[in-house]
């Protein structure tokens, strides 16, 4: 089962130190008014100056929050992260304001012009103002989750060593692992779409009436061609390969800049230049394949979190899926895959069961190999029924409350939920409104103190 890195960490009994990946999450959110109309307030006033602070942003639109957590080296201190943040960007609203709690946007105006651009600096507001002049205009409106992902240091060393003689550097050998990650997670992205995809309905003038649109409720609109996609094709065969597949397209004006690449894997470089790379070797990737749950106020549970756990071991164990040379053709047929499970009905079993079975499986030999503890059974199993029942999938479960073919009534009383309970708390944290640029390090001790504080990088 497993490769020779898999066999690596595997004798050199290392698995739970592998398996806990280095995390940061986003969490992108629509606010709202009390009526459930897009919210005419600024910034909230109580996160201070919102192109300084560097964990409560606005995305491309003003009404769209984005919570983003310090990367922690264990993904349950992002989770605690990403509470502490939540709450704190609930208790900063306006007394008339609610977090909408699904992906896809409450009802919008007729004239998608009217909702304001972020207040941005000059140079990312005029990137945004073209951005959308030549997208559909309500293309950059749905919201999700992203997970920043990053492989435990001293795992990349340990293999590192008992692997350098195949390798040209260090560096290269850390793009061939996180390369081998991010195909698994491109091409499989179709099974992550039937799993939790979380966007089945559209509410009123998302589509105009003449668009072409889904007849019928989706597993996930936003994780479909009428989403936020990069049409442009993916190159994952190297590192290299990626990177120059991105440049090619920027210099002959496909994409304004690597931020417009809209894939649902990118590999990341903290250096700021993505041609240093390849020589510096990749720092983590942004898996942005998730909806949000309006199950739980953080839009994440941490059963997906274990999950794609799982999933990020077993990739970066086990051997590729394929050589480098067909790699791109399978990683095609994936991405085709995941446009039909998208647009299949919540309600039916998806015509790639078999397929999903069949890597369930090996996910389930893989967990009884390294010997998971019983909470990842316990997710392994939860999967399974979702694959064997539609009906217990969160596409499906969401459209249970849809009334009139809306959400509408769904979404207000969760937000209202969350909302309340937010305000419950007795010492919300109010820090970014005297110190909104606070680094990492600061935010941790001033969310958890000194003792019993999460681990940042």
């Amino acid at each position: 089962m497993f490769d020779e890195i898999g066999q690596i960490i595997f004798n050199n009994e290392i698995v739970a130190k592998a398996s806990d990946f280095n995390m940061g999450i986003e969490v992108e959110a629509i606010r709202i008014d009390s009526s459930g109309r897009l919210t005419k307030e600024e910034y909230p006033k109580a996160l201070g100056n919102q192109r300084k602070n560097h964990f409560i942003k606005t995305d491309v639109y003003q009404i769209q929050s984005e919570v983003i957590t310090p990367a922690a080296r264990k993904s349950l201190d992002a989770m605690h992260y990403l509470m502490a943040l939540n709450d704190t960007l609930r208790n900063a609203l306006e007394p008339n304001e609610l977090l909408w709690p699904l992906s896809m946007p409450p009802i919008l105006p007729r004239d998608k012009k009217t909702i304001p651009i972020a207040n941005v600096d000059p140079d990312q507001r005029a990137y945004y103002e073209r951005w959308i002049n030549t997208r559909s205009d309500t293309q950059g409106i749905p919201v999700g989750v992203h997970l920043n992902v990053s492989v435990n240091e001293t795992v990349l060393k340990t293999v590192w060593e008992a692997e350098k003689d195949k390798f040209d550097s260090y560096p290269e050998f850390v793009n061939y692992m996180y390369i081998k990650i991010a195909q698994g997670f491109v091409y499989y992205r179709w099974l992550i779409t039937y799993l939790f995809g979380n966007s089945p309905i559209a509410e009123k003038n998302f589509f105009k009436a003449e668009d072409d649109q889904p007849a019928h409720a989706v597993r996930s609109i936003r994780s479909s061609n009428y989403g936020l996609t990069s049409d442009i094709k993916k190159d994952y065969k190297s590192v290299a390969d990626y990177v120059h597949n991105i440049e090619s397209h920027i210099e002959d004006g496909t994409l304004f800049s690597e931020a417009e690449y809209h894939a649902s894997v990118r590999l990341k470089t903290v250096h700021g230049d993505l041609t240093k790379m390849v020589k510096k070797g990749v720092d983590y990737i942004e898996l942005r394949m998730l909806d949000l749950d309006p199950t739980t106020a953080l839009s994440i549970r941490t059963t997906t979190i274990r999950f794609f756990r799982i999933m990020l071991s077993y990739f970066m164990m086990t051997p590729p899926m394929e050589e480098s040379d067909k790699v791109n053709l399978k990683l095609a047929q994936g991405i085709s895959m995941n446009e039909v499970v998208a647009l299949e009905s919540p309600y039916q079993q998806t015509i790639y069961h078999h397929e999903a079975q069949n890597f369930l499986d090996k996910l389930q030999m893989f967990g009884a190999t390294i010997q998971w503890g019983p909470e990842y059974q316990e997710v392994l199993d939860t999967m399974q029924d979702r694959l064997d029942n539609p009906n217990l999938t969160p596409a499906a479960t969401l459209c249970d409350h849809e009334v009139d073919g809306s959400l509408m009534s769904y979404g207000l009383a969760m937000a209202n939920r969350y909302q309340n309970r937010a305000h419950e708390n007795p010492h919300p944290f109010t820090g970014f409104e005297e110190q909104p640029d606070m680094t990492a390090n600061e935010l941790r001790q001033r969310l958890f103190g000194v003792m019993g504080k999460p681990e940042n990088l």
